[in-house]
């Protein structure tokens, strides 16, 4: 009987990650690429890049007969149905038996190995997914400007939103006055409302907020609400199940990189069953080929 060997793929807007896997889906190894995000590539450019991908990662499979399977989760594979068309196209000039995902359900398929739950991710952005049987349900995600709520976005904007408040005297003094303008390497904290930042740098304040949750109360306020907000996503995904059924929740994102998160949403949810990520996006985009 011939053996079945895997590739796994996350593509998201900046890169590509593929890993290998062996015939009881073990990896074997993995080959990190450029993007192949429709709006990003040509189709030259990203059936060249799958091709050079595909041939990186077959040198080490020993076997001279063998099957190959593909499954990837992949940035831009959702309603767009341009999109859609063109990475299917692409994929059909590379591989034989392959199928597609959005990135977002791959990862929550192996964050939960396979099994039904709900995954919230909360990094930059934020938003929840639930899997029940082969129906998928979705909670927030709309967006900096509207949503987001409980991201590091929304963390960093409330962080800096407090130091102005302080600035001003609306709000009494807090470690947050001094933490601000030294992450951005301004002079004051009106200086930074006036800046001009990427979404991922006010994003990345959060994590430096982090270290003084227990110093200060301020910032642990900021990061209480935030654990509301994701809170909202899990309860409003936990009505798509059955009553009085235990749910399996995971998460992924910079924000759940904060202990303190994780403790409040454990308090505040006591009947789901949070758990670690089981597996990476890549070996999600395999688990159901």
């Amino acid at each position: 009987m011939k053996n079945t060997y895997y590739i796994g793929i996350d593509g998201g807007g900046t890169k590509t990650n593929f890993i290998l896997f062996d015939n009881d889906k073990n990896s074997i190894t993995s080959v990190l690429m450029p993007t192949i995000h429709p709006a990003q590539t040509s189709f030259k450019e990203a059936v060249s890049i799958l091709t050079a991908a595909k041939e990186e990662l077959l040198i080490n499979i020993k076997d001279c007969n063998y099957n190959l399977k593909v499954g990837a989760g992949l940035g831009g594979y959702g309603i767009n149905t341009d999109y859609r068309k063109k990475l299917e196209d692409e994929f059909s000039m590379v591989f034989d038996d392959f199928k597609l995902y959005s990135d977002a359900y791959t990862a929550m398929v192996g964050a939960l190995g396979g099994d039904d739950g709900i995954l919230i991710i909360a990094g930059t952005g934020s938003i929840g997914f639930a899997k029940i049987g082969n129906n998928t349900y979705r909670c927030g995600g709309f967006g900096y400007r509207y949503g987001d709520e409980g991201s590091a976005y929304s963390i960093g904007r409330e962080i800096i939103s407090s130091a102005l408040k302080e600035a001003d005297g609306r709000n009494k003094k807090s470690k947050i006055s001094d933490l601000v303008p030294e992450y951005f390497n301004m002079n004051s904290v009106n200086d930074v409302a006036t800046g001009d930042f990427t979404r991922e740098h006010i994003a990345g304040l959060a994590a430096e907020a982090s270290k003084y949750i227990y110093s200060s109360e301020s910032i642990k306020n900021i990061f209480e609400r935030a654990a509301r907000e994701i809170t909202l996503h899990i309860r409003a995904l936990s009505t798509k199940f059955k009553k009085n059924k235990r749910i399996k929740l995971s998460y992924i994102g910079g924000v759940f990189k904060s202990d303190y998160i994780i403790e409040l949403i454990k308090e505040m949810n006591p009947d789901i069953d949070i758990v670690a990520p089981l597996f990476p996006p890549e070996k999600g985009s395999i688990l159901q080929v």
